[in-house]
């Protein structure tokens, strides 16, 4: 895990580009595909090496796939009913962030002597 520096950096480029491309809202919605299919990425590698992780750093990232799990049945629970107006906004845009923020935490967490 020595490259875990570079991941937390290019993660941190990753949540300020989209919060910056939010000032165009659609911009910001394509950008936080980008970064949620990254962190969806970094999340499953790092599964493979959670054997080195402190038992906080392992449930930090339990909960973090629970919680992409759940979102992930709800968004396809939402494709049948289609929330609309505030909770549509709630559901594709505020949700998503707070997920990738809560990962960015558990990232930022993370040391380099798990190796």
């Amino acid at each position: 895990m020595k490259y875990i520096n570079i991941l937390k950096k290019l993660n941190r480029v990753l949540i300020v580009t989209t919060i910056v491309m939010y000032l165009t809202i659609y911009l910001g919605l394509l950008v936080q595909v980008i970064l949620g299919a990254y962190q969806l990425l970094i999340a499953f590698v790092l599964l493979f090496f959670i054997k080195n992780f402190s038992k906080k750093s392992k449930n930090k990232l339990m909960i973090y796939w629970l919680v992409v799990l759940l979102y992930g049945m709800v968004w396809i629970i939402d494709m049948d009913v289609n929330l609309g107006g505030y909770l549509g906004v709630i559901l594709y845009i505020i949700l998503p962030m707070i997920i990738a923020l809560y990962f960015s935490y558990f990232l930022e967490s993370l040391r380099t002597k798990n190796k």
